[in-house]
């Protein structure tokens, strides 16, 4: 049986302002994400998770994360694109709040598994690159933690869960918050985790 962790990158100003930032807007974390990226490594040290590699989205606040958790564990890092956050074409850089109330923001809020704009992925392209790099690095890794955006995590939790893809909102993890798994026979399993 293999063992795996999920976490969020650090909190930046963009996810405080409400601005979606996909692969483009590649913000750093703030003061308080550098803190919450140093709680996870303090609690993953602290419960010994044994972890053997870290991998991360090579977006800035996901990589500045992990290197931090790193640095903590004595664990390197390396970089999978695949573990990037949904790519939203046109939207990235721009509120949320002000996407929601065009025709596509509607389909976004009722259908999300429907929504595609031109140069943008859809959820299940993300769900499907997040599940072959986790896949794939299972292949050589015991005990890996993976530093991740909120949507890529959501469709992973979605696929573990064998829940649709229209809920992929409903899953999606605050900054830093961590998940993990068990690996066997080809199966996910979800496993509680508790930060004291």
């Amino acid at each position: 049986m293999k063992d795996l962790y999920l976490v969020r990158h650090g909190q930046t100003d963009s996810n405080l302002s409400g601005i979606i930032q996909g692969q483009s807007l590649d913000a750093p974390l703030n003061e308080e994400g550098i803190k919450q990226a140093k709680r996870i490594g303090e609690f993953l040290k602290a419960t010994d998770r044994s972890i053997d590699k870290i991998i991360s989205s090579d977006l800035i606040r996901a990589h500045q994360t992990a290197q931090i958790i790193g640095e903590m564990l004595g664990v390197d890092v390396e970089t999978d694109v695949r573990l990037r956050e949904m790519n939203y074409g046109g939207w990235e850089g721009n509120f949320l709040e002000q996407l929601l109330k065009t025709p596509e923001g509607k389909i976004w809020q009722e259908t999300p598994s429907m929504w595609q704009i031109e140069n943008s992925e859809n959820v299940l392209e993300v769900q499907r690159r997040i599940i072959n790099a986790v896949n794939d690095h299972l292949q050589r890794f015991d005990h890996p933690l993976f530093v991740s955006h909120g949507i890529t995590i959501s469709t992973f939790l979605l696929y573990v869960k064998n829940l649709p893809l229209d809920e992929v909102k409903a899953y999606v993890p605050q900054n830093t918050e961590i998940y993990h798994f068990s690996f066997e026979n080809g199966k996910f399993t979800q496993r509680s985790l508790t930060m004291q």
